[in-house]
């Protein structure tokens, strides 16, 4: 009994599943048959046959390797190419997202499709700690404030390459999601990896592929209308060439008439992406993305401030470069070479005469709250509230901002037993004409990110960058992170960094007479300190993730009008401290559930008004958060949700409005694949036709519905 019980156990299979780096992976299934091992905190994992069996963990690509008695088996599994597990902005190179130390969100193909989404700001305003903050309507200038942080803090990336105009202003509302598959979002500071406009936020693009390896070419259309006269069609065509060439394209226009006077909207994007391989560790892509907009700007529709004859135009195109190199199993470099460029023409032609407009308001506290415009006739406002008055004078204007900027970059990455070094260096020129004159500056960045297992539980990650400037000279701006990894998939980080803004070009260039830019000007500063935890239940159907943050910012810098000619000076200084709770729930196999919130407090610390001491952060609200739920049965995909934006403080610049009421929006998509290739669909927006302004005076959207099909092959 013995012998029979000895020659058994030497018939087991044992063996280690490992990470690109060399750390073993916790929780991989490891399948043979209808046996199945999950690996341990060692990676180890015990069969008791040998078989083909397959490895598969989330974050990981799928591998089948085969197990025999001879000896133990050492797994190396490779990062998903395509997974919301999987995150590249964090680090300069792929890591999976419980590692990299931050909170982040990634969205991929599957979350367009389900969404029907036309721009990605429909995407980025469920994201935890972000405040998307549109006028309401089609084309209207959209700001970003991620974790209280200006609008001006995020950096946004396309393929690598920066697209915020010099200083960190980005107007979101023409970003189009066609030509994109996959958008990262990471929340906190990113100075030490991307320099003088990553103090709040990173948000990177990244557009379409081809498959090198299809030789037959697959492609789409699509067109829909809806209300307020909306047209959209977009058209894609992808694939490879000779088993060395992959391509992908992609055109795309959206028009609407918009539901006020003078509130049209049209924008034409075109993205084409394509790439030569030399060989399998050698690839040189390049990467055009151009958009061409115009925009109708009807005022203050709300406060009867109508506006019939200004307007905007965009022009905004994106050039990269990329050569992708492997030099070993250990070690990647990457050269990019990018170029963007915006020019923005505002127009007003009219030049009426003057007219009077009368409001009421009502007040609680410090806050003044709109409570509906009054008639001309009135003299005395109700009991419990005020009359105010504000007088418009027309007047006609044109402006053209043209801003352009050069970028290269090289980055090479280092895979070593435990962990993996990043490190780099980056030039940047940025130019435009500012005050009729063409002025430029320019940036250089070395950087470094060492991610290392400490033990198979403590995962470090420490980055630096110094930057220097012709503008404001030198910076340092480091960031530290340590990451814990607990039993049953529970993950916990804790993270400090600094992050930095430089002026914009006007802030330090601008010569007008009355006001002049500021060539002594600091950057901005961010000091953070996040503490995260995240953990996945129900074998995997469930994860929770949940961050507490806090930002201190220093050096903003503020308009000084109480001067002659007014200038740019580093004066304010706020905080912001909150947490970030999100969820994702598999309920079933054709059922997920989704919801977020965030809860927000800010306040001004330093100010150039004093009155503003004390007060919260404009357009921050306290209490956010959103909830959906998908519903896949068989041909069908159905996505119904709500989000609600609560009370916060904002400024109106006419009737002295600060406080705008919270709202809540619902929307509903859905779409059914009729045939392999045909699939119908609908949106419905702002489904309870909920009256609100998401800025004072601007009136978003009643309800709109679109529907439309789709034809790949």
């Amino acid at each position: 009994m013995f012998l029979v019980f000895f020659s058994m156990m030497l018939s087991f299979v044992r063996g280690v599943v490992l990470d690109p780096t060399g750390r073993p992976v916790e929780g991989a299934k490891v399948a043979c048959g209808t046996e199945v091992s999950i690996t341990d905190s060692r990676g180890h994992f015990e069969l008791p046959k040998p078989c083909l069996a397959t490895i598969d963990k989330p974050g990981f690509a799928t591998k089948n390797a085969a197990l025999t008695e001879a000896k133990d088996a050492e797994i190396t599994l490779k990062l998903a190419p395509v997974s919301d597990r999987v995150l590249v902005t964090a680090s300069g190179a792929p890591v999976a997202i419980e590692d990299a130390g931050v909170s982040a969100t990634v969205f991929t193909a599957h979350d367009f499709e389900a969404r029907q989404a036309p721009f990605v700001q429909d995407l980025l305003r469920d994201v935890p700690g972000l405040a998307i903050v549109p006028p309401g309507r089609n084309g209207g200038l959209t700001s970003m404030f991620a974790r209280g942080g200006d609008s001006d803090a995020a950096m946004v990336l396309l393929d690598g390459i920066p697209i915020t105009e010099p200083g960190g202003d980005f107007d979101f509302v023409h970003m189009a999601s066609a030509g994109l598959e996959r958008v990262e979002v990471v929340r906190g500071p990113e100075s030490a990896l991307y320099g003088a406009e990553a103090s709040s936020a990173v948000i990177q693009m990244f557009s379409q592929h081809g498959d090198v390896d299809s030789s037959q070419p697959h492609g789409s259309l699509m067109y829909e209308r809806g209300s307020f006269s909306t047209d959209h069609w977009a058209a894609t065509l992808d694939g490879g060439l000779a088993r060395r060439i992959d391509y992908a394209l992609s055109a795309d226009q959206f028009r609407s008439t918009g539901e006020f006077v003078n509130d049209a909207y049209r924008i034409t994007t075109g993205t084409a992406n394509a790439a030569y391989h030399f060989s399998d560790v050698t690839v040189l892509r390049a990467i055009f993305r151009e958009f061409d907009s115009y925009t109708g700007i009807p005022g203050q529709v709300t406060y009867g401030l109508a506006d019939t004859a200004a307007f905007e135009t965009v022009r905004d195109s994106a050039f990269s470069l990329h050569l992708d190199d492997a030099r070993g199993k250990h070690f990647t470099q990457k050269v990019i070479f990018g170029y963007h460029r915006n020019r923005t023409l505002d127009v007003d032609t009219s030049n009426g005469a003057p007219y009077t407009v009368q409001a009421l308001l009502r007040t609680a506290g410090p806050y003044t709250y709109f409570a509906g415009m009054a008639p001309a006739s009135m003299t005395a406002a109700p009991p419990g509230e005020t009359l105010s008055s504000y007088t418009y004078y027309p007047y006609a204007y044109d402006s053209v901002s043209i801003a352009d900027r050069t970028n290269v970059q090289y980055l090479g990455t280092w895979t070593h037993p435990g962990g993996s070094l990043t490190f780099g260096y980056e030039y940047e020129r940025q130019a435009g004409v500012i005050s009729a004159a063409d002025v430029s500056r320019t940036d250089n960045g070395l950087f470094i990110n060492d991610q290392y297992a400490l033990t198979p539980r403590i995962y470090l990650t420490a980055s630096a960058r110094y930057q220097q400037s012709s503008a404001f000279g030198s910076e340092f701006a480091p960031r530290g992170a340590v990451t814990l990894r607990l039993p049953t998939e529970t993950f916990l980080h804790f993270s400090a960094s600094r992050g930095i803004k430089e002026p914009s070009l006007i802030e330090n260039f601008a010569q007008a007479g009355y006001y002049v830019g500021n060539p002594l000007l600091k950057p901005e500063t961010t000091q953070s300190y996040e503490a995260g935890l995240s953990r996945e239940w129900l074998a995997r159907r469930l994860r929770t993730e949940l961050s507490v943050f806090r930002n201190s910012f220093h050096n903003l810098i503020e308009y000084n009008s109480g001067v002659y000619p007014g200038t740019w000076i580093n004066i304010d200084q706020s905080w912001a401290r909150g947490a970030e709770a999100s969820a994702d729930f598999r309920v079933t196999r054709s059922v997920a559930m989704r919801g977020e919130y965030t809860k927000l407090y800010t306040r001004i610390t330093n100010s150039i008004d004093p009155t503003q001491i004390g007060q919260e952060l404009l357009r921050r609200p306290r209490n956010s958060g959103s909830v959906s739920l998908e519903f896949t049965p068989k041909r069908w995909t159905v996505v119904a949700g709500a989000r609600f934006v609560g009370e916060r403080q904002d400024a109106d610049y006419v009737f002295g409005v600060n406080r705008a009421p919270g709202y809540q929006y619902v929307f509903a998509d859905a779409s059914y694949q009729a045939t392999k290739r045909v699939t119908p669909f609908v949106r419905v927006q702002n489904a309870l036709d909920q009256q609100y302004q998401e800025v004072l005076g601007y009136p978003a959207l009643s309800r709109n519905v679109t529907g439309g099909v789709r034809v790949a092959w």
